[in-house]
This record gives C-alpha cells, sequence and structure tokens, in this order.
C-alpha cells in the first residue's frame, strides 16, 4: 500500500496549495504537521507565484493499493 501526506495551505486568492509528500512517518499526528507548517508560514519559507500561504488548511494521509493484472 502506498501512503501520501497531503499537506493542504490557504491562500490570500482564496486558492489553496496542497504538498504531497511520499511514505511519511507512522504515527504522525496533524498537531506536528500544523506547527511545522505554521513555522514554515512565519519564516516565509513557502513562495508560490511570488505569494506566500496564509495559514494552514488541513492535512491527511492517502492511501493507495496497487493490483496487478494477472
Amino acid at each position: 500500500m502506498k501512503r501520501v501526506l497531503k499537506i493542504a495551505l490557504n491562500l490570500p486568492d482564496g486558492k489553496t496549495l496542497t504538498y504531497s509528500l511520499e511514505d511519511p512517518k507512522a504515527n504522525l499526528t496533524k498537531a506536528e504537521v500544523e506547527t511545522l507548517m505554521n513555522d514554515m508560514i512565519t519564516e516565509s519559507a513557502i513562495l508560490v507565484n511570488y505569494v506566500e500561504p496564509e495559514s494552514f488548511k488541513k492535512a491527511y494521509i492517502y492511501e493507495t493499493n496497487t493490483v496487478e493484472l494477472a
């Protein structure tokens, strides 16, 4: 099973920026992700088309299975 952490951030124009990170650590919490992303926003470490995200929106784990055809 493939696991991908999806992190959504709010942009000033009402749009959403989504980061995808493969194979996140086990037992990762929303609080850990939110704290890290808020720190990155505060430090202006993220820039999208010359625009900084305003705030953390949500984080979730997306899981997929691959089934080979016989």
